[in-house]
């Protein structure tokens, strides 16, 4: 063997030439040289055939001439096989880079497990390439958690929430602490199977809630959450809240609370101010207080005129004078009884009678006499009675009550 760079003499096992340092060729590389140098017409001198003294100088003019045409054909023969090398290793490349962005796109799209198909395929044609292996590790990884994902939305689905609740803390320990594009789908999945796990949570527990404020605290705690799930159960706790507020106000007008209704019914109207069973049971209540207020006037005016008639009779007319008797005696004294009954709303007392006396038979006026009605103090409706006497009339006379005065309570 010939070295292509230096042309020194190297025996066939070396590998690289001791006088350059130059890796040598293969056998089949020099058997391609030899070939080549035998198609270019080299190998084959015009000499006269008959004159052996020529072929003796063609033959070491031959062996001068490979000695130097070796190393220039081998350069020619390396730097062929270089090139080819090259583009060979190229396609590789390109290749592989083409699977690596391939999978890109179906990582940052969530298609995980086409990625890492794709990355092993990119791996297989370069084995050592740090960049696949990290990239196939973090696809992986991601595979990984889409997995678990994908069972905790299953789980969610069949009402095992604390299971599904589990798993989706795992994947978020593990998200939380990953800034890489491709991990941005997993992140937009888990914050939306977080979101359906609080939806889930608060609607398990529509039905234990009972007033307005209790609902109103769950609303809260969904009102910034998106989803399907989320937006029925929104509309589950307003129109609880409506029927609420609805039998509340009811409530409330029946016993003429009319206020405390328009402020139970308002404040729903605050959580659905479109809704059309609070509106049109509003109209009805401001009307009801309308009529109420109306109604109400009137009775207050009744009850003021009836309330100064009462006093008018308390004060004039409180009482009734009955069963008034008189009888003379063999002394010719007159003996005077009476019952005086309670006819006003409040007690009276301290009641006073003033009576005259006129002749039975002339009609001429006699005199007159005063009585105290015992007890003292009566109730309304009550009963008391008096008594007096009038002496020296020596004849049959009448009664009658001129003035009664009492005191009021």
């Amino acid at each position: 063997m010939y070295c292509h760079q230096c042309g020194a003499k190297c025996a066939s096992e070396q590998k690289s030439c001791k006088s350059c340092g130059a890796r040598l060729l293969t056998t089949d590389l020099q058997q391609a040289v030899i070939e080549l140098a035998a198609g270019s017409g080299l190998s084959n001198a015009e000499v006269n055939p008959d004159s052996m003294n020529q072929k003796t100088e063609l033959r070491k003019a031959k062996i001068s001439v490979f000695h130097w045409l070796i190393p220039l054909l081998l350069a020619g023969v390396v730097g062929l096989g270089s090139l080819l090398f090259y583009q060979y290793e190229h396609s590789i490349n390109q290749e592989t880079l083409n699977l690596q962005l391939q999978a890109k796109e179906e990582a940052l799209e969530g298609k995980y497990s086409n990625a890492v198909n794709l990355l092993k395929q990119a791996e297989e044609k370069r084995p050592n390439f740090a960049a696949l292996t990290r990239d196939l590790e973090l696809a992986t990884k991601a595979a990984q958690l889409q997995t678990k994902l994908d069972k905790a939305s299953a789980q969610l689905k069949t009402q095992k929430l604390n299971e599904g609740e589990k798993l989706l803390k795992q994947v978020q320990a593990t998200i939380g602490k990953r800034k890489e594009p491709l991990f941005g789908h997993l992140q937009k999945e888990l914050t939306a199977n977080q979101d359906k796990l609080a939806v889930l949570r608060v609607k398990g527990e529509l039905d234990k809630l009972s007033t307005v404020d209790e609902l109103s605290d769950k609303l809260n705690k969904i009102k910034g959450l998106s989803g399907k799930e989320a937006v029925s159960v929104k509309a589950q706790i307003i129109n609880k809240i409506v029927g609420l507020s609805y039998t509340s106000a009811e409530e409330k007008k029946r016993k003429k609370d009319f206020v405390g209704a328009l402020n139970i019914v308002d404040n729903g109207l605050s959580y659905d101010s479109d809704n059309e069973k609070l509106t049109t049971y509003r109209n009805q209540i401001v009307e009801a207080k309308r009529e109420f207020e109306e109604a109400e006037a009137e009775r207050i005016q009744l009850a003021q005129q009836k309330a100064e008639e009462e006093d008018l009779n308390n004060r004039t007319a409180a009482v009734e004078v009955t069963d008034l008797k008189v009888m003379l005696d063999d002394y010719g004294d007159l003996s005077i009884t009476g019952i005086v009954t309670n006819t006003a709303t409040r007690p009276i007392y301290s009641v006073n009678i003033d009576l005259d006396i006129f002749s039975s038979s002339s009609g001429a006026y006699i005199g007159n006499a005063y009585a105290d009605v015992s007890p003292f103090r009566l109730e309304p409706g009550e009963s008391g009675q008096f008594s007096t006497s009038y002496y020296g009339v020596y004849e049959q006379a009448e009664i009658s009550v001129t003035n009664v005065s009492w005191y009021l309570e």
